[in-house]
């Protein structure tokens, strides 16, 4: 019972601190860099013979050229929606965006507003295994065995502040989108097997714009955990006993609570 007491003591300290970062005020400024390119990489060498006895710059440039879907859409338009997503995500958790535009006035107020540069956004072409499982007759049935084409949204995001000795960091975030399958489980009346008859919609350069944007506020969103975590770290006390919690804040429920190690930024260490 002291045990459990104890918990929700050093719980509640840190929620009470997250609370108070969400109610900041003046809001955090976020001056944010868009990136010059995408880097985009085929990763399916199979297709191509002899790629093994390859030098790596040729093998890219055939297998670039070889990709079903990194051809087929304006770099410049997924980078504006993945930038139109931050910038939406960012101010729905309800930071102050200061625009790539406004560099002059920026050094001129000084202050210490973070400095978030989206350093490299890559593209990747792959083939991923689809696996699903399904429960018939209180009997999980595995789907499994089918090769779907998929594309890894990686970005790497450097984080600095103006006006400060802090060095700066990176912080990477990635996720992905795969063909779609839709299909329903059969079973023959005779043996009593069962088969997955299916069909498989393949990625159209709509869905990577559309993408692009969810990619990019999702990447808003644990950006602010982020800062939101920081501060709670920077707030606790050096004795602090208990064992910490990663917060979460849902902005449209104006909620804070904890999340695993898959729903947050990755910090890359030197």
């Amino acid at each position: 019972m002291i045990f459990i007491a104890a918990l929700f003591t050093g719980c509640t300290l840190e929620q009470r601190l997250a609370s108070s970062f969400v109610k900041l005020d003046p809001k955090p400024q976020v001056y944010l860099l868009e990136p010059d390119h995408i880097f985009k990489y085929n990763l399916k060498e199979f297709e191509l013979s002899g790629s093994d006895t390859m030098d790596q710059v040729v093998k890219d440039s055939l297998l670039l050229e070889k990709s079903l879907f990194l051809n087929t859409f304006s770099d410049s338009v997924v980078i504006e929606r993945l930038m139109a997503g931050m910038i939406s995500g960012l101010k729905r958790s309800g930071l102050s965006i200061i625009p790539e535009s406004d560099m002059d006035s920026l050094l001129g107020q000084g202050g210490n507003p973070f400095i978030l540069n989206l350093a490299q956004f890559t593209l990747e072409e792959y083939i991923h295994p689809y696996r699903s499982e399904e429960e018939v007759y209180d009997e999980i049935i595995v789907i499994d065995g089918i090769d779907v084409n998929a594309i890894n949204f990686n970005l790497w995001m450097e984080l600095g502040i103006m006006n400060s000795e802090m060095k700066n960091r990176v912080l990477f975030y990635s996720d992905f989108l795969m063909d779609k399958i839709s299909g329903t489980l059969k079973q023959n009346l005779m043996t009593g097997k069962m088969s997955f008859d299916y069909s498989i919609d393949t990625i159209s350069p709509g869905w990577i714009t559309e993408f692009a944007y969810k990619f990019g506020t999702v990447s808003a969103s644990y950006f602010y955990d982020y800062l939101l975590n920081e501060y709670i770290g920077e707030k606790l006390p050096d004795n602090y006993p208990y064992e910490r919690y990663y917060y979460h804040f849902d902005p449209e429920r104006r909620l804070i609570y904890p999340v695993d190690e898959s729903e947050r930024l990755t910090e890359i260490k030197e």
